[in-house]
């Protein structure tokens, strides 16, 4: 399908400094996007080209297009409330969000990207009311209302923020989990935390970790949504450009390996936590330029290591677990179709019954997908692959499992 121009574009510049000391890195050539599911096989779809680049100025590697936010995120596909592993690790980061920040119960709590509320939700268990979640997605906006959490259907930006503190006030804590990467207007949504958070607040973002996506081959985590992919480096960079410091940061298992990034308006002496993350980048040069070429050589044999052994396993039937966003880009840049793959396993019912971008390969529930009595089960959703074990296990599943990240492919027995 043709595209119009106004869909996407293609930057020229670096999206933290506007430098134009940037260098292609990697291709995955034209993918549809990556929750663009399909009622019918062969519905036509739209394709977007997909690459990566690497500033030599900040270290941040970003997408080279641009697609329209609008077209991304007006209505959204993954609900965080579907996985049990997410809902349980969302317990204990709001646990150790109050712990680290010391916010009170009557402190004004925001989210940004909240999806369908499960993290303000938590809080509010906990006795803190004074929350709102901000989300573009009007379906999942309305399902977090409807929940009891206070959200508006908005994209934020600094005029968003402005709107905010004469409605409500300034925000003690702000919350950003895996929406900075996302977004297009970077500057404008950091201009808007640095506005909204009081004098003495606490910002917190959470970014799937550059170090982890370059060390473990996390290719599949680039798709159209993920605009930029920080380090500590380079996100500390966009934050202290809008005299925002990062002190404190902490691991996180979201994505296959996350960092949550604690920051304040005024300086704090950062922590031994984020100093030894800082040393770790700088000695395993996470941040330059050829580690990031390396990266890419290793993408390019990883596909064809997995093309050799799909064509080893032809008279197998295989099936895939987990139709997510990283899976998409996996799948299309493997060329994986529905030919090889006969279903994938998904227990988010709003992609059920639609057909996977791209490979057009159908999304059943958990009962469709076993009742085909697969041979092999190709975990797609591979960061969640210990849930995903366990369920098969616990439904008599006696074949392999094919798990293709991190790094090697890997194929081993069920038990």
């Amino acid at each position: 399908m043709t595209l119009k121009k106004k869909e996407y574009n293609t930057i020229s510049k670096c999206r933290i400094s506007n430098s134009r000391n940037i260098n292609n890195i990697l291709n995955l050539g034209e993918q549809p996007l990556a929750n663009s599911f399909k009622k019918k096989k062969e519905d036509i779809e739209k394709k977007f080209p997909l690459g990566i680049s690497y500033c030599h100025d900040t270290s941040l590697i970003q997408l080279n297009e641009t697609v329209a936010k609008e077209i991304l995120f007006k209505e959204y596909l993954w609900i965080t409330g579907t996985s049990f592993s997410t809902k349980n690790y969302i317990e204990s980061f709001v646990k150790n969000v109050i712990k680290n920040t010391k916010v009170n119960n009557n402190d004004f709590i925001l989210e940004i990207a909240s999806n369908d509320g499960t993290l303000l939700k938590t809080f509010i268990k906990k006795g803190y009311k004074n929350v709102l979640g901000v989300d573009p997605a009007k379906n999942l906006a309305i399902k977090a209302n409807d929940d009891g959490v206070k959200t508006l259907p908005e994209f934020w930006n600094f005029s968003l923020a402005s709107e905010i503190i004469k409605k409500y006030n300034n925000a003690k804590l702000l919350i950003a989990r895996n929406v900075v990467p996302h977004v297009s207007d970077l500057l404008d949504v950091i201009k808007g935390m640095e506005l909204i958070l009081k004098k003495d607040g606490i910002g917190i973002i959470e970014f799937h970790n550059a170090s982890k996506i370059q060390e473990e081959l996390h290719y599949d985590s680039i798709y159209h949504e993920h605009l930029c992919y920080f380090s500590i480096k380079s996100i500390s960079i966009l934050l202290n450009k809008f005299n925002l410091y990062p002190f404190h940061i902490e691991e996180s298992p979201i994505s296959g390996g996350s960092l949550v990034i604690y920051f304040s308006k005024k300086k704090k002496t950062k922590t031994k936590h984020l100093e030894q993350a800082i040393i770790y980048e700088e000695k395993n040069k996470i941040n330059t330029y050829s580690s990031w070429l390396k990266f890419a050589e290793k993408v390019y044999q990883h596909r064809l290591d997995t093309k050799n052994m799909l064509k080893n396993l032809n008279s197998k039937r295989i099936i895939g677990f987990g139709s997510s966003a990283r899976s998409q880009t996996f799948l299309n840049f493997c060329g994986i179709d529905f030919n090889t793959i006969r279903a994938i396993i998904d227990n988010n019912p709003f992609k059920q019954n639609l057909y996977s971008p791209g490979s057009s390969i159908p999304v059943v529930n958990f009962a469709e997908g076993m009742a085909i009595s697969p041979d092999i089960i190709m975990i797609l959703a591979w960061n969640f692959r210990k849930e995903i074990i366990d369920l098969c296990l616990k439904n008599k599943f006696a074949g392999k499992f094919l798990i293709p990240f991190p790094n090697d492919l890997k194929l081993i027995e069920a038990k």
